[in-house]
């Protein structure tokens, strides 16, 4: 299969590359976590994995019902500043497929250039161009390729006044991207989400000692906005995505999420769902 070869191929980057854990995500004393679905800003060596089950496949498919779901992707930084990565999604069942039977998606590719790290501000951005690559997934899938130039951005709100503390854990990050096909049949789409962040781990170190006990001062609360706009087509219009209410957990050199999730409207799937995630950082 294609998509293992391609997954292997990182990994053992990854190995050679290990040696030493850097930090990922860091701007000032602000830790950004990478969450599940809406990406950040951060070019980094680093592995990662989530599974669960999920309503929202995405526009223009005919099955909203939830499916399982098992990803799992990598990427690498061979330049400081500058991130290649690629993810491997498998749905049972997988309406992106003719016919639709259990399957991978087409690869998912993401490129990044991290333009600026502003630690007394807490904020980064990044360009970067993502999508998937024609006829890499399963047995029947598309064989176009989609592209999407985008923007990352995050900002931490540690630099407000000491009158409002307690709002200085508080951070957002999120994406906007522009998504084409080479197939000039297929709409194009406005990629756009957002998360919200509240985080117990910067509440405890830089604002005042909580005296909770582990592993909460290590936790982060979060609620990602992952949604895509129609803006040509038959779907001209429409929003999909969903609301993500969740918890990440720092670790010594790797994270552990789980999310809920659940669709914004019917157009988006039914029912609810829920993902877990593990991530991975490797050194530069």
């Amino acid at each position: 299969m294609k998509l293992p070869f391609i997954a292997w191929l990182l990994l053992a980057s990854l190995l050679i590359n290990s040696s030493v854990v850097q930090s990922h995500g860091i701007a000032g004393d602000r830790y950004f976590p990478p969450t599940i679905s809406v990406d950040d800003p951060y070019a980094a060596y680093e592995a990662h994995a989530y599974v669960g089950r999920v309503p929202y496949n995405g526009l223009n498919n005919s099955n909203m019902s939830a499916g399982n779901v098992m990803m799992i992707g990598a990427g690498i930084e061979p330049l400081d500043g500058f991130g290649i990565s690629i993810d491997g999604l498998y749905r049972n069942t997988n309406t992106n497929l003719t016919p639709e039977v259990s399957g991978f998606d087409n690869v998912y590719y993401t490129v990044k250039k991290e333009l600026t790290i502003n630690d007394q501000h807490e904020f980064a951005i990044t360009l970067g161009l993502n999508g998937q690559v024609g006829g890499t997934g399963g047995s029947g899938a598309s064989n176009y390729t989609t592209y999407a130039p985008t923007i990352f951005f995050a900002k931490g709100f540690g630099d407000l006044p000491n009158s409002m503390s307690l709002l200085k854990p508080m951070a957002i990050t999120g994406v906007l991207g522009y998504q084409m096909s080479t197939d000039q049949a297929q709409s194009t789409v406005l990629n756009w989400g957002f998360t919200l962040q509240y985080s117990f781990l910067y509440l405890n170190n830089h604002v005042q000692r909580t005296g909770w006990i582990e592993p909460f001062n290590h936790m982060i609360a979060i609620v990602e906005f992952p949604l895509q706009t129609c803006l040509s087509g038959i779907c001209n219009g429409q929003v999909t995505g969903s609301v993500n209410p969740g918890l990440v957990w720092v670790g010594p050199g790797f994270n552990l999420s789980a999310e809920a999730v659940f669709p914004v409207n019917n157009q988006s799937g039914r029912g609810t769902g829920v993902l877990f995630q593990i991530h991975k950082f490797f050194g530069k």
